[in-house]
C-alpha cells in the first residue's frame, strides 16, 4: 500500500522570524548524568504507549505536533497519563496560524506553524496555547473555511502541550540527553527515502538525508540501541508507528540546517531539575 502523499510547505520569512523569537533553550548532555541508562530502560520508553496514527489528509504536521505533545505530557505526568489529542485541530489551527485563507485548503502546514500553535495559541481568536483533546475535536471535523474554524474554536479549551522552551536541534549526544529528559524534536524532511534494513533493528532505518520527494513532518520521541549503535525513534503518521534515524542521517540534516522545512527541539519546564529529581529517586512532580 502506498504511503499518503507528503506535503509540507516551506516556512515564510514571517514564520521564520516569529519562531526565532521563541528560541531560547540550549541543552548539553553533560547536564544530564546517566542519560544513556535512562534510554536503555524499557519502562522509560513511550514507544509501546503511543497510539499508532494513519493520516488521511495532508496533515502530517498536525499529527507530529499532537504526537510530540502527547509524549511530553506522558513524561511530565510520571509516565502515567497518555492523552489523546486532536491531530486535525492541530492541523486546522496551523493552517489558520499561517493565514486564515489557508483553512480547508489541505495543502499541508509548516513546521513553524505547529510550534506557534503549541506555544502561542491563536491570540486573535482568544484561544490559548496548546492542542485540544480528540474528543473535543474529532478527526472527522476538518473545517473547510476560516469562518467555520472560528465558530468551533471560540471558547475552545486546549490542553497544555508542555512546551516551555523552543530550541534549535542540538548535536547528537545532546539530542539523546534531551530525549531522556522528556523533550521531542518537531522535524520536517523530504520523503524520497532510501529505506535500509539493519540486522536486529525493530523498524526500517533512514540512514541518509532524503534529497528528493515532497516534505513530511514527523516527531523524534526516543532513541533505540541496536547492537551497540544508537538510532533515533521518530513517530510517523503512516500506520507504521515509528521509523529509526541513524546518526549519519541526523548529522547530515544538522549540516543542512534542516532546510528547507525546519526542525525544533521542544522541551518541558524544569527540564534539568525534573530529570535530576527522577534519576535520583525523588519521584515526579507536577
Amino acid at each position: 500500500m502506498a504511503e499518503p502523499a507528503a506535503i509540507l510547505p516551506k516556512p515564510t520569512d514571517a514564520e521564520r522570524e516569529a519562531v526565532s523569537k521563541l528560541r531560547s533553550v540550549r541543552v548539553k548532555a553533560s547536564d544530564f548524568s546517566g542519560y544513556v541508562d535512562v534510554l536503555r530502560d524499557p519502562k522509560n520508553s513511550p514507544l509501546n504507549v503511543m497510539q499508532v496514527e494513519t493520516q488521511r489528509r495532508n496533515d502530517c504536521q498536525g499529527n507530529a505536533a499532537a504526537n510530540g505533545a502527547e509524549c511530553r505530557t506522558w513524561y511530565v505526568s510520571g509516565r502515567q497519563t497518555m492523552p489523546v489529542l486532536s491531530e486535525i485541530y492541530a492541523y486546522n489551527a496551523s493552517e489558520y496560524a499561517m493565514a486564515p485563507s489557508n483553512v480547508g485548503g489541505d495543502r499541508g502546514t509548516s513546521i513553524h506553524s505547529g510550534v506557534r500553535v503549541q506555544v502561542e495559541g491563536l491570540p486573535r481568536l482568544g484561544v490559548g496555547p496548546g492542542i485540544c483533546t480528540e474528543s473535543a475535536w474529532p478527526y472527522s471535523r476538518y473545517c473547510r473555511r476560516a469562518s467555520e474554524f472560528e465558530r468551533y474554536a471560540r471558547d475552545l479549551q486546549t490542553e497544555d502541550c508542555n512546551v516551555t522552551e523552543v530550541g534549535d536541534m542540538p548535536d547528537w549526544d545532546d539530542m539523546l540527553a534531551s530525549l531522556a529528559a522528556g523533550a521531542t524534536g518537531h522535524i520536517g524532511t523530504k520523503w524520497g527515502v532510501d529505506w535500509q534494513t539493519v540486522a536486529g533493528a525493530p523498524k526500517r532505518v533512514m540512514d541518509k538525508m532524503p534529497t528528493s520527494g515532497g516534505g513530511h513532518a514527523t516527531e523524534i520521541l526516543w532513541a533505540v540501541e541496536v547492537r551497540g549503535v544508537w538510532y533515533l525513534a521518530v513517530w510517523n503518521s503512516h500506520g507504521d508507528g515509528y521509523y529509526l534515524m541513524s546518526r549519519r542521517c541526523y548529522d547530515q540534516l544538522q549540516k543542512a540546517k534542516w532546510e528547507p522545512f525546519g526542525a525544533f527541539l521542544l522541551t518541558p519546564d524544569k527540564m534539568q531539575e525534573r530529570y535530576d529529581r527522577i534519576t535520583q529517586g525523588g519521584g515526579y512532580f507536577a
